[in-house]
This record gives C-alpha cells, sequence and structure tokens, in this order.
C-alpha cells in the first residue's frame, strides 16, 4: 500500500476532514464577497444561495470538527459520520453552483426569481424609476475565466471535495492518533 506524506495523511483523516471542507468553504467565499467589493460583480439570487450552501458547510465543518476534538479520541464512526456530513453538503453546493452554471451555458433555462414586490406601494413603485438600477441576469456570465465562469468554478472546486471526501470517508487505515 502506498503512504501518504505525514501532512497530506494528516490532513485526510476524516476527524480532521471537516476543518479542510470548512476551510474550502471559506476560501470560496471570501473570493465571491471579494468579487462583489473589489471587482465590483453583483451577485445574482442564484450567486447568493450558492454563498449559502457555503455558508452551511463551513459552519457544519468548523462544529463537526470542535465536535470531535472535544469527543477525542473519536471514534471512527463519529469521523466518518463528519466526513460525510461534509460530503453531502458539498454535494448540495455542487448542485447549486451547477444548476447555476448549466444555465449561463444554455444547457436550460433559468428561473431567476426577483425580491417579492407584493408589499410595495404604487407611489415608492413609480418613484423607484426614476433611479437607475443594474439588473443582474443570471443565465449571463458576469465574469469567466477560460471559459468557465464563477459559478462553473464554484461547481468544479464542489465536485472536487466531494470526491476527495468520499476518499477520506473510505480511506483505509485510519489510525485515531
Amino acid at each position: 500500500m502506498l503512504a501518504l506524506p505525514p501532512l497530506l495523511d494528516r490532513w485526510t483523516r476524516p476527524d480532521t476532514w471537516p476543518l479542510i471542507g470548512a476551510l474550502v468553504s471559506a476560501s470560496l467565499l471570501l473570493g465571491a464577497f471579494g468579487f462583489e467589493i473589489f471587482g465590483r460583480y453583483a451577485p445574482c439570487p442564484l450567486c447568493i444561495g450558492q454563498r449559502w450552501a457555503h455558508a452551511y458547510l463551513l459552519i457544519a465543518g468548523a462544529l463537526l470538527f470542535i465536535a470531535l476534538r472535544i469527543l477525542r479520541p473519536a471514534s471512527t464512526l463519529a469521523a466518518r459520520t463528519a466526513t460525510a456530513v461534509i460530503a453531502a453538503l458539498a454535494a448540495f453546493s455542487a448542485w447549486r453552483a451547477g444548476y447555476h452554471a448549466g444555465g449561463e451555458y444554455g444547457f436550460w433555462r433559468l428561473d431567476c426569481l426577483a425580491a417579492d414586490t407584493s408589499t410595495i406601494s404604487v407611489d415608492d413603485l413609480l418613484s423607484s424609476l426614476s433611479t437607475a438600477t443594474n439588473v443582474v441576469l443570471c443565465d449571463e456570465p458576469a465574469w469567466t475565466l477560460f471559459g468557465v465562469s464563477m459559478a462553473g468554478y464554484n461547481a468544479l472546486i464542489s465536485g472536487v471535495l466531494v470526491l476527495i471526501s468520499i476518499l477520506v470517508l473510505f480511506r483505509k487505515p485510519y489510525r485515531s492518533v
């Protein structure tokens, strides 16, 4: 059997993996907020949904990592269950991002829902028409690199996180040291 280098061995253990999932999500969230704040790329409603998926993964990963440290020595079953939760949340994130990216590439039609306007009065609506507004479309990528949009990169990175989480989940041997 091929032995992993010590640092890679430590970071790919099921009792440490929730922290890695949380760090990956934190990095993607920081990137998204960086594009919004510094790059002036306003998010569409589907982009906001992708951010929430990563917020859930970040919170769950941090809480699971802390719980496994408190339960130390963590049981193998608890650590593998935590890794399975990270895999499931990363799969949810990959699905949300993949749906958005597929719509951007024209594979299917996107329904980009706007905010609820049922409580807005006619006077407020008419006064808002005089204000210039930047409309963000869900089916047009705001930014691409090598033909891949931000949603596409999110889907790819989240998908890789799912695959590595599955490998970590079934990793042998697992020593809880």
